[in-house]
């Protein structure tokens, strides 16, 4: 008999399997608790597996060379979830990684997985929020977000202060289409950094990219495991899953909405 709950009692029993990718490796060690739905149930959270955002390693590979992410950063990852990105900044990388998110399921995953994968000195995860982050100005040489930022002016605020001087935003967010959801451009974006004092570095439209590395990706993913997923869920579940992906990359397509991609450095002495 234990108190524990189902979520705690997987993640006690995580231990890497063999193999030479350590992204592989956690991967494979956290499909089942995936599977249960221990991290929510939406089918792209469950199909993306360890990186909750379109794109996945690629994207991450992708910023962090835009960011010119070295082992002297440390990096702020806003909305981190499980700590995927992190745990491949700081293998591939060496940096420090400060991840936060308002889930405390995500967060005491994302714990687990830093000492599993034996990166706890380079990883620390809080419950935190955005708007209001527990640092002190200048902690942060790197402010992260991937294609969960909130178009509110205030998060860039808080973003700046807890940034030094010389160093980057590093952002993928989802972009104002034809459907006017409150969403930025990717000009307003550039427009409130460069306000902000900050110089842009790279920025560009990654619509087309996300749609085949995102959800056309995603579909293929889905159905080479596809009687995995239907054992677990059933076949309807398997169908409103390739109707959910088909149907957001058509979106894409038409411009209803986008993602984008923007670097930018902080002006200022130290």
């Amino acid at each position: 008999m234990t108190d524990r709950s189902p979520l705690e009692q997987a993640l006690a029993g995580w231990q890497l399997p063999d193999g030479d990718d350590l992204l592989d490796r956690v991967e494979r060690m956290i499909r089942p608790a995936l599977l249960a739905g221990h991290f929510g149930s939406s089918y792209t959270r469950i199909v993306s597996r360890l990186q909750y955002h379109l794109g996945g390693a690629q994207d991450t590979d992708e910023l962090a060379d835009l960011a010119r992410l070295s082992s002297a950063d440390h990096v702020l990852d806003v909305c981190c979830f499980i700590g995927g990105p992190a745990i491949q900044l700081a293998d591939r990388i060496g940096c420090r990684v400060t991840g936060i998110d308002l889930d405390r399921d995500a967060i005491a995953a994302a714990g687990r997985l830093a000492e599993v994968t034996g990166l706890s000195e380079l990883l620390d995860f809080r419950v935190a929020d955005a708007g209001d982050l527990p640092f002190e100005d200048r902690t942060f040489s790197v402010v992260w977000n991937q294609c969960s930022l909130d178009p509110d002016e205030h998060w860039l605020e808080e973003f700046d202060r807890v940034l030094s001087p010389g160093g980057r935003f590093a952002f993928t967010f989802q972009m104002k289409g034809t459907n006017d959801d409150g969403r930025w451009t990717l000009e307003d974006l550039i427009s409130l950094v460069e306000r902000l004092g900050y110089r842009v570095d790279h920025s560009d439209d990654i619509t087309q990219r996300d749609i085949r590395i995102g959800w056309n990706a995603l579909d293929s993913r889905l159905s080479e495991r596809e009687d995995e997923f239907r054992e677990v869920f059933g076949p309807e579940w398997v169908a409103k899953a390739h109707e959910e992906f088909r149907g957001e990359a058509e979106a894409m397509r038409q411009g209803k909405w986008g993602n984008g991609r923007i670097v930018a450095t902080k002006q200022g002495s130290p």
